[in-house]
């Protein structure tokens, strides 16, 4: 055993993978524990943006009167299976009241804390090799077809300067020379400067794993059943292939960590929006950033593997098949953003994005059990703030209680 303790983190996505790290190097003798192979789910198929400036929560002012739009809209970037509503609606209930103007502001303060210097802290938890290989620093790009921003606009771009994000404003000339091969339609644009980006997400999570293993971490491929616990304390984790005995569990399960935190009596409003990508395995052309089409909602990245294409949001939870006609969609929009583009080799993929109706994750102590964290929801900006997540869960590790009281990923703010 080490000096510290040791640790089971549950889920091997970039989050998890990255908690294991930084435990490991903390102290701990850590045991992660996976199903599937490091980064395999939603770790691996997002748009590769580390993005400083993700203060932004999904719900903003003034978005409730442009959802009847979109879900009327096929190539909108929102939509609902009706069979799934009455299950989603308490969430969609909460992420409309979650759209508040005093409560966005409230919402990106917090997720500032997370992603105002997330390029430094990937920086931070790599090695010199890996950090060249995988992190490059350019900027990301919004681009967007109308001469002046809307009300909507107006007000992200104000929790951006609040929150100390820095932002360049550029005209039609500027925003071409950032990206030639946009469309001509496009007449301004907005840089983010100080964002970066990966161009292998999922390598990006297997090189956490390897750096865990290399300094003595252990990774186990089994399907998590429960976790044991009496008198208030996890005492192990039980898979399909063993039992581990656990001082202490992370959670980091992404969209399914309810399945796990429900029966140790713990219960927040996760769902999941289904997200869908395109990989355009010949493209003809590169992007040099991150760039996001502001007006359909998606963004484009080059890839090691091809120009990915990635965005929208479906609810429908974890079990309704995918619906790639949405993916089909990006495919166009694409071609619209890029004309040049070539479109006709491309794969289509869908994953669960872990969100929560404010848009902030928990990471936070059970309510339960005293021994046990939760890292997970993260939506859209997992693969941004999983190593500042994990610096959180080590601080929360070595608190004399267990938790921070000026924690604003609270699980019981709900």
């Amino acid at each position: 055993m080490s000096e510290t303790g040791e640790a089971v983190v549950i889920g091997a996505g970039v989050v998890g993978a990255a908690c294991a790290l930084q435990l490991q190097r903390d102290g701990y003798q850590v045991r992660l524990i996976d199903r599937d192979p490091p980064g395999s789910g939603a770790s691996s198929g997002n748009a590769g943006s580390i993005s400083t400036g993700s203060v932004i929560p999904v719900a903003l002012p003034g978005m409730l009167q442009q959802v009847p739009g979109w879900l009327l809209d096929p190539q909108g970037p929102l939509s609902v299976r009706w069979s799934y509503l009455p299950k989603a609606l308490p969430w969609l209930i909460q992420w409309i009241r979650a759209s508040k103007k005093e409560r966005a502001e409230g919402y990106a303060a917090a997720l500032a804390q997370l992603t105002l210097n997330a390029v430094e802290d990937w920086k931070f938890i790599l090695e010199p090799e890996q950090r060249e290989r995988l992190i490059h620093q350019k900027g990301q790009l919004l681009a967007s077809r109308t001469q002046e921003a809307g009300a909507t606009e107006l007000f992200a771009q104000a929790l951006r300067e609040a929150n100390g994000v820095a932002t360049e404003v550029l005209d039609e000339n500027e925003l071409r020379q950032l990206e030639p091969n946009l469309s001509r339609d496009f007449r301004r644009g907005l840089y983010i400067p100080n964002s970066g980006h990966t161009t292998n997400p999922k390598a990006l999570t297997e090189a956490l794993v390897a750096l865990f293993q290399a300094v003595g971490g252990q990774f186990t491929r089994a399907e998590v059943m429960e976790i044991e616990h009496s008198g208030g304390q996890a005492s192990a984790v039980v898979t399909a292939g063993g039992r581990f005995p656990a001082e202490r569990v992370v959670v980091a399960t992404g969209a399914f960590s309810l399945e796990l935190a429900r029966p140790l009596g713990d219960q927040v409003p996760l769902d999941t929006e289904r997200g869908y990508h395109a990989m355009l395995l010949k493209p003809e052309l590169t992007l040099n950033r991150p760039t996001s089409d502001m007006d359909r909602k998606f963004f484009a990245t080059s890839m090691e593997e091809g120009l990915r294409v990635a965005g929208t949001v479906e609810i429908a939870g974890t079990k309704a098949p995918p619906d790639y006609s949405r993916a089909r969609r990006l495919l166009n929009q694409a071609k619209e953003m890029l004309p040049e583009l070539e479109t006709r080799e491309h794969t289509f993929w869908l994953g669960y994005r872990p969100s929560l109706p404010d848009s902030l994750p928990v990471i936070d102590r059970s309510r339960s059990l005293g021994n046990v964290w939760y890292a997970f929801g993260h939506g859209h900006i997992g693969l941004t703030t999983a190593p500042a997540t994990a610096q959180l869960i080590s601080r929360m590790m070595q608190a004399p209680d267990g938790h921070l009281d000026d924690n604003a990923f609270r699980m019981d703010r709900f």
